[in-house]
């Protein structure tokens, strides 16, 4: 007999929910635990269910084999505090692809109400964002699924560019795991005296206070500008046990409102470093990968989120998955897609044409496969419009003003183990390199942030 599998249990356990002769109300919700293991779970007493639609529940929950979290089904009278787990924000409708039958032909999907208990990756799902005043500056994340695609690069010539202009930016260095920012724009002895791992460390022992003033620094690569580029690294001047505090950061705290999460701190540490800087523009560097330091930069922090490629199937597989993640949670999905773009870094320097237009393709049904609504066909005329219908989030394969559509970065041999901080004929670039490279990229970001 074949093993039950992760994905077969959540499908087989989904089906069970749509039995006819269950209750329309409450709906049977499901509660995955850290192993996978599934229970059904109802919004009521026990004695209130009817015996027979409880019966059915206790059959199915059976057959989940390894998967199943126990014979018992979960009701109100399970918790000792029922509202915190039925009220929880973690749950989410989420969308369960059923398969298909012999002859190939998809059997569908299934809507269940899923409460999934992860070790990491919670953030992915978690897209409200703490509420912020209106003279916010606006953020924006520097995201890839792989290394070595040029976003720290990127950051660093968008923030000198708009330095140029006179903007004061602050560059936030959370990829703690691969810090680099300090590198590209700080000379050894102008890094501040902390970094952004020692703000999390005191803030666990109510001493947050005592490093903020000393945790961003001047970059010399704005010197000549009429702007400030100011760095918040990762790690402080002269650091000997950074792996000893990184071991520790992502502890959650306790506060008086109970257990305060590592993506609620680090949300807390971003808005008392914009009210203390004041910057016009704040450039997150977010860690790589499917990490929950990227999920909580994008889904909590970003008002535009940059997803860098190159057109590597490694990239679409990776972006994928993540979007399929979001799509299978459709108001996670509403929650972020409307701050995605993407951006085609390193962009070769032959045969462009043909080069961007695979890419252009690939991006495309990537979005509309995942992110994008189907839309509708249109209605017959004598059919009254529908009240509460929105705006379908969906556009053409060539529309410039969609999210698939990238900005591209070129690729140049200046910027390859190049110094920002150096002149030119010592290995640094000068503005003509950063404007043929960086320029189409500085005035999309400009013109999607700033209106310019």
């Amino acid at each position: 007999m074949t093993p039950l599998r992760f994905n077969d249990a959540l499908r087989r356990a989904a089906a069970a929910t749509r039995n006819d002769a269950l209750p329309a109300q409450p709906p049977v919700r499901i509660i995955r635990d850290i192993y996978g293991r599934l229970r059904f779970a109802i919004n009521a007493g026990e004695a209130d269910y009817p015996a027979e639609a409880r019966s059915s529940l206790e059959a199915a929950q059976q057959t989940l084999g390894a998967y199943s979290g126990g014979d018992e089904l979960l009701f109100r009278d399970s918790f000792a505090d029922p509202d915190r787990i039925f009220n929880s924000s973690d749950w989410h409708t989420t969308v369960v692809a059923m398969g298909v039958d012999e002859d190939g032909n998809s059997l569908g999907e299934v809507d269940v109400m899923l409460l999934d208990r992860q070790i990491t990756g919670q953030d992915w799902i978690r897209t409200t964002r703490a509420p912020r005043p209106d003279s916010a500056p606006p953020r924006v994340v520097f995201y890839g699924l792989k290394g070595g695609v040029g976003r720290s690069t990127a950051l660093c010539m968008l923030a000198y560019s708009l330095a140029r202009e006179g903007k004061r930016v602050l560059l936030l260095d959370f990829d703690l795991e691969s810090p680099g920012l300090s590198g590209l724009l700080l000379p050894s002895d102008r890094v501040a005296g902390f970094g952004l791992v020692d703000w999390f460390i005191e803030d666990a022992v109510q001493r947050d206070d005592s490093v903020l003033l000393d945790l961003v620094s001047d970059s010399p690569l704005a010197e000549l500008t009429r702007g400030q580029i100011r760095v918040a690294a990762a790690m402080g001047q002269g650091e000997n046990a950074y792996l000893a505090k990184l071991a520790r950061v992502y502890a959650d705290v306790p506060s008086p409102t109970g257990p305060e999460r590592f993506a609620q701190r680090m949300a807390r540490l971003v808005a008392a470093l914009e009210a203390q800087e004041r910057p016009d523009i704040v450039l997150i560097d977010s860690r790589a990968g499917l990490h929950d330091l990227a999920a909580i930069s994008i889904a909590g922090l970003a008002d535009l989120a940059l997803l860098f490629a190159t057109d590597s199937e490694q990239n679409w597989q990776g972006y994928r998955q993540l979007f399929e993640h979001w799509r299978q949670r459709p108001e996670v999905l509403r929650g972020v897609r409307e701050r995605l773009w993407m951006v085609r870094a390193m962009f070769p320097e032959s045969d462009q044409e043909a080069r961007f237009q695979r890419f252009l393709e690939r991006s495309y049904d990537l979005f509309a496969d995942h992110l994008y609504d189907e839309i509708q066909p249109t209605r017959a005329d004598d059919e009254p419009p529908d009240a509460g219908a929105s705006e379908p989030f969906s556009f053409p394969m060539d529309s410039d003003a969609a999210p698939h559509f990238p900005w591209t970065v070129r690729w140049s041999p200046r910027f390859v183990e190049f110094d920002a901080l150096s002149l030119r004929n010592r290995g640094g670039v000068d503005d003509t390199d950063i404007d043929l490279a960086f320029g189409p990229f500085v005035e999309r970001v400009k013109e999607s942030i700033f209106g310019e």
